[in-house]
């Protein structure tokens, strides 16, 4: 069956009658018979009673198609809706991926915020290490990633992105900890501590061990760990010190429970945050408006002078 014809069907059954359906859907009148009497032949059946044609009255067949109609055109209505609440970014769905840190301690934040201004959007995230994170967004598996890394600039041929914050990674002891009685507290005083090392795997541990590269000492490491809480209880019970992302320890320094000393020959440790996308994603609806939110808010800075 031809849309048009089902269209000319649906507009004669709402307004009951041929002349006012031709009105609305601004066509001739006798261009309406013709679609109906096309119609009728390819379904075979009379859809309305020729003797009272005028009146649009329908024979049992043309009720059952009408109920059909209906339908049809509710949805078509429905789906125009939905595409134009998807392309001014209120409805659909928003994919991505990040770094547990960044989830843990900077995201909920920002999906807060984009809520409050796009409730409708459905948000689907994943949590991984950078590396793992990029995989995703190279797969198209979602739309968005945001990664951590020791550079302010992101680069990699197959990914635009956008520098969205920084922050410090700083060395963390237990209160009871022997250094945090050191007025001054230097390379020489923590190389032969014991050292959790927390995601070995990751670019974050290769960062921190490039900061040791660079002033030729290597850490002392007695655990490998992979989750941050658990590395943080292992410091808090004094089982050796760490180097962890400033933002992460917030509630225990608050709390007592965790101090950062401050090294004074160790260069200092930024963490930048980039958000990256494949360079032929076409950004509509959320993912435009997801994009334009972090460009203009630029969600999170975390200056060192705050320790």
């Amino acid at each position: 069956m031809d849309l048009k014809h089902l269209e000319v069907f649906h507009e004669i059954c709402r307004n009951k009658s041929f002349s006012n359906a031709a009105k609305k859907l601004r066509i001739s009148q006798p261009t309406v018979s013709t679609h109906i009497k096309s119609l009728e032949e390819n379904i075979g059946l009379t859809l309305f009673n020729r003797k009272n044609k005028t009146t649009g009255n329908l024979t049992e067949a043309g009720e059952i198609l009408y109920q059909f109609t209906r339908q049809i055109f509710s949805l078509m209505d429905k789906a125009e809706a939905s595409l134009k609440h998807y392309k001014q970014g209120t409805y659909g769905v928003l994919s991505l991926a990040t770094a547990h840190t960044f989830c843990n301690w900077y995201l909920p934040e920002i999906i807060e915020s984009f809520k409050q201004k796009y409730p409708t959007v459905e948000i689907v995230l994943h949590t991984d290490f950078t590396p793992r994170t990029m995989d995703l967004v190279d797969s198209r598996e979602v739309q968005f990633g945001i990664t951590r890394s020791a550079s302010p600039v992101f680069i990699d041929k197959n990914f635009k992105s956008l520098l969205i914050g920084s922050d410090h990674a700083v060395f963390v002891v237990s209160p009871n900890h022997r250094l945090v009685q050191y007025k001054n507290v230097y390379v020489k005083d923590i190389i032969n501590e014991a050292f959790i090392a927390f995601g070995n795997k990751s670019n974050y541990w290769e960062q921190v061990l490039n900061y040791f590269d660079q002033i030729g000492v290597h850490p002392k490491v007695t655990m490998e760990l992979h989750d941050i809480q658990a590395v943080k209880k292992m410091i808090e019970i004094n089982m050796g010190i760490s180097i962890l992302p400033l933002i992460s320890i917030q509630d225990e320094l608050k709390a007592g429970t965790l101090k950062v000393i401050k090294v004074n020959d160790f260069p200092k440790m930024i963490r930048y945050s980039h958000l990256i996308y494949k360079k032929d994603l076409i950004r509509t609806g959320p993912a435009e408006k997801f994009y334009e939110f972090i460009k203009e808010t630029m969600p999170y800075s975390f200056p060192f002078d705050n320790i």
